[in-house]
């Protein structure tokens, strides 16, 4: 920077416009190609300084360094080739159009810009349309072009006054202090210049000093925000470690919370069962109930049924022994007083044929008595064996242990007890003795 402004000092006269368009062009790089042409040819071309410039251009150029105010309208006929695209070229048959040499040059006039130029005749031309919209469209570009290069040059014209009073403000800076580091030959200056310097060296270590300080302060006060700032960051670590464990027992509480109401609803789910289920027991409790009670008059009639039935058979069976007991006893004794007397009666004596008849009727006899008394006992077992069943059947209505439809009777005979015994005393009747 102190070189800049040496050079500066030492060219006053050219490097004021150099350094000018050199911050120019380094600020308008953001600016539109078409728009950039035209202010660094007019910067340029104004640069050159001719010697038969107007006055007030002079002036305005010595101000500021700008381009006069006729530089666009001189400019823009040498760079329309530009923006314009020719149609012409991909047409099968070229259109004639007539014109004159100042219609021509009529478009490129500097026209008022309260007033539009006048627009040729095409009223013979068949693509008078599509010419018109072709100049339509390329004088909206212009008009563009000419909007942002506007915008363009106000900028820059800030952005020059900005960098001009910074460049004086440095020229001032530099002239003030450089002159004091540069001269070092004390015998030539005097004692005001010496005092002055000194003056002015005092005030630079003044205020290099109390910017040293400031400078430590500020030091001391980043360091004191930095450590600050690691305090707070180390707090902050705390508190995010803090949050994540808070946090993985807030989803600790939350599943368990939804575990609950999981829970909660399989209770009430449970519950509503229950509910049902009970209704369901005293339903069919009381349908229990009622058959129950059904049963026990079905069972007081059956035991009554029972107690005839026992009666019954107990007389058919005291009848049935009674005789069967008469039967053995008659055939006990019979057969030897018929075996001992026939021979005294007849006194005849009997023949082979005879004798092997009565021995066969005897021995037939004989295993007829015998199976007999096997059917005695067995009738005598089974009918103990009814006697206590029914026994048992009667105790247990008597105390209350009644059958339930559940239980499977296996025991119970399909036939009456009366058939059943009438049944085998007809099989057990003894043919009549020949």
């Amino acid at each position: 920077m102190n070189a800049f402004c040496l050079a500066t000092m030492k060219l006053p006269g050219r490097i004021c416009v150099v350094e000018t368009q050199v911050q120019v062009a380094n600020t308008i790089r953001a600016v539109p190609s078409f728009s950039c042409l035209i202010f660094l040819s007019s910067l340029m071309q104004n640069s050159e300084e001719p010697p038969n410039e107007p006055a007030s251009a002079q002036m305005e150029r010595g101000s500021y360094d700008l381009p006069s105010h006729d530089a666009l309208s001189k400019i823009l006929p040498e760079y329309l080739h530009l923006l314009k695209k020719p149609q012409t070229q991909t047409r099968t048959e070229p259109v004639p159009l007539k014109k004159s040499k100042s219609q021509l040059n009529r478009t490129f006039d500097v026209e008022s810009p309260l007033k539009s130029p006048p627009m040729p005749d095409f009223q013979d031309d068949p693509h008078a349309g599509e010419v018109t919209e072709h100049q339509t469209k390329e004088l909206e570009n212009y008009r563009v072009a000419m909007h942002k290069m506007a915008d363009d040059i106000l900028v820059l014209r800030s952005q020059v006054s900005t960098l001009e009073s910074e460049k004086s403000q440095l020229r001032r800076d530099l002239s003030r202090h450089q002159d004091l580091l540069d001269d070092t030959d004390t015998d030539v200056m005097t004692t005001s210049e010496m005092a002055d310097r000194i003056a002015s060296l005092k005030f630079k270590l003044s205020s290099e000093s109390s910017k040293a300080a400031a400078q430590k302060d500020r030091i001391q006060q980043l360091q004191n925000e930095l450590i600050r700032k690691n305090d707070i960051e180390k707090e902050f670590v705390q508190l995010q470690r803090a949050h994540q464990q808070q946090q993985a027992v807030l989803k600790k509480y939350q599943a368990r919370s939804a575990k609950i109401s999981a829970l909660e609803d399989t209770v009430r789910q449970q519950e509503k069962v229950i509910e049902k289920m009970e209704k369901i027991l005293d339903a069919k409790l009381k349908e229990r109930n009622k058959e129950n009670s059904e049963k026990n008059k079905f069972a007081v009639k059956h035991k009554d049924a029972e107690e005839l039935k026992r009666r019954e058979i107990e007389s058919v069976l005291v009848a049935e022994n009674s005789r069967l007991r008469e039967e053995l006893h008659r055939m006990r004794n019979l057969p030897p007083a018929v075996i001992i007397q026939q021979p005294v009666q007849n006194h005849q004596p009997f023949s082979d044929s005879e004798k092997l008849e009565l021995l066969t009727q005897l021995a037939r006899a004989e295993d007829r008595i015998q199976t007999l008394e096997q059917q005695l006992k067995e009738n005598s077992r089974q009918w103990g064996k009814e006697k206590q069943e029914m026994l048992t059947r009667l105790s247990e209505y008597e105390h209350g242990f009644t059958r339930t439809s559940t239980m499977m009777i296996h025991d119970l005979p399909m036939k009456s007890v009366t058939d059943s015994v009438l049944g085998h005393t007809r099989h057990r009747q003894l043919e009549p003795l020949k």
